[in-house]
């Protein structure tokens, strides 16, 4: 079997979590979050610095739809950044739905209302966690 890497992303406007798994174990990871410039656009030399670090197979970007499955400006905002994303780095990308995934994030995390100085970070990188492993859970591996 080929081993296949994926990178997951929760794009937001000042933070983007990066989450990464392959098909052999499935089971995403959490492990970096950019911070984007102060004017608002991305920080495509730290996406550099960790895209090239690895054998990327496919992207997969959170999707960002409301509670009844509707777009909203964050929606356009990420497939913005997934067509940017694909186009940069020749790779193929898919998008899933993300919906909830940073309260989920902050659930598991345990920060909630008893935790004011929650990382955001975490949250985010958690949040990329679990789009990728939703992906994940989709797709059926030989």
């Amino acid at each position: 079997m080929n081993v296949k890497t994926y990178l997951g992303f929760d794009v937001g406007t000042k933070r983007t979590g990066v989450a990464i798994a392959n098909n052999l174990i499935a089971q995403a990871n959490g492990f970096e979050v950019v911070v984007h410039h102060k004017d608002g656009s991305t920080n495509w030399a730290d996406f550099d610095s960790i895209i090239n670090t690895h054998d990327v197979d496919l992207f997969i970007v959170g999707l960002p739809l409301d509670q009844d499955g509707k777009e909203q400006e964050m929606t356009f905002i990420a497939k913005s950044f997934a067509r940017k994303l694909g186009e940069r780095y020749n790779t193929k990308v898919e998008m899933v739905d993300e919906y909830l995934s940073s309260n989920e994030a902050k659930n598991q995390l345990k920060y909630n209302h008893y935790h004011p100085n929650a990382e955001r970070g975490d949250v985010d990188k958690r949040s990329a966690q679990l789009i990728l492993q939703t992906w994940l859970n989709e797709k059926k591996f030989d």
